[in-house]
């Protein structure tokens, strides 16, 4: 009879060992998820970066004519702002974002899109994390414009 408690407590410890590799496992899987959404995000911030760029970048001369270059400007605009899945205060917020950044001075411009903000709010807490970093309280950033690698 001895034999048995041994026996139970062996395959109890054996199952507690798998039940511990099944949530190492579904700790992988979940990190994988994870890793795979922030890896489609990525792609899709991208994917609307490029799509703002082509429609701001079309040339009037390289489409036939008039009639042409809107029904172009209309389907890269749509590919940009994908007005069947946003709602308008998204479609509003990405306007706002792109103007945001395009009255930043070049240098901050460049330094703001590596941080790839995805609404005015996000550009101006990576703004304010710069100011910070360069220990320029408020008032001296605005006075004292020489210390600072752009002009406000």
């Amino acid at each position: 009879m001895a034999a048995a408690p041994r026996a139970l407590s062996a395959l109890a410890g054996q199952a507690s060992e798998e039940q511990g590799e099944i949530i190492k496992v579904k700790v992988k899987e979940e990190d994988h998820i994870w890793d795979q959404e922030s890896c489609i995000q990525k792609n899709l911030s991208h994917t609307r970066e490029l799509s703002r760029q082509r429609f701001r970048q079309l040339c009037y001369q390289e489409t036939p004519g008039p009639r042409e270059a809107l029904s172009q400007l209309r389907e890269l605009c749509r590919q940009w702002l994908s007005p069947e899945i946003h709602t308008k205060e998204q479609i509003l917020e990405l306007l706002v974002l792109e103007q945001l950044l395009t009255i930043l001075p070049e240098e901050l411009q460049a330094w703001v899109r590596e941080h790839h903000p995805e609404s005015g709010e996000e550009v101006v807490t990576v703004l304010e994390d710069l100011e910070r970093e360069l220990d320029e309280p408020r008032q001296q950033v605005r006075n004292s414009k020489r210390h600072l690698p752009w002009r406000i």
